[in-house]
């Protein structure tokens, strides 16, 4: 690295810690918005559980750890994903969300919830450069998505009925680029321990 790159270099640091009965510690630059990425998955695998219940959501996605990386082409056993937090298992649980609703009213959804989460205190945003990047450098997670469609079609199992793998990838995308601060994370955080 060159002398001007190493001057061009700029990091952030924040540190938010909500208590369960409001209490807030914030250190450091608390405005800088992030995408959530993979934080993305616990609340979409959340919102399926409060909608469908913990039976209905595991006839889709399995709850047990893998011992492989996050994005390995394989299932469990039973030809699910292993669970709701790698992201076989987060497309899965993602093609749950309100799949009778548009694309649009989904993700509508989702924001709402992540709104709802942070105590409605705050609107969450939106990247949409991370959004492209995500879509753009997707090939596993397709790959992903149709090895797991093709079990619908030779074992039926797999994604719920007439599940649009595009659509599913679409909105998983989009989770993934929803932005906050540490701030409204921590909120988020002390609402699920509460």
């Amino acid at each position: 690295m060159q002398d001007n790159e190493e001057e061009s270099l700029c990091y952030l640091l924040s540190l938010c810690v909500v208590s369960v009965d409001g209490q807030v510690l914030e250190l450091g630059d608390k405005s800088s918005i992030f995408s959530i990425q993979s934080c993305s998955k616990p609340i979409t695998y959340g919102i399926a559980l409060e909608t469908y219940g913990e039976e209905f959501v595991h006839n889709f996605v399995g709850k047990e750890p893998s011992g492989r990386n996050f994005n390995d082409m394989c299932l469990n056993e039973d030809s699910l994903p292993h669970n709701p937090l790698i992201n076989s298992g987060a497309i899965m649980t993602t093609s749950l969300i309100q799949n009778k609703l548009s694309l649009s009213e989904r993700f509508e959804y989702i924001m709402n919830k992540w709104t709802d989460l942070s105590g409605g205190l705050y609107k969450v945003g939106f990247n949409n450069s991370v959004y492209l990047s995500e879509k753009g450098t997707a090939d596993r997670n397709f790959a992903l998505a149709y090895f797991m469609k093709e079990l619908n079609e030779t074992k039926k199992i797999g994604f719920p009925e007439n599940t649009d793998i595009n659509e599913t990838l679409e909105l998983y995308f989009q989770s993934c680029s929803i932005e906050v601060n540490t701030e409204i994370l921590s909120i988020v955080a002390s609402t699920l321990a509460n």
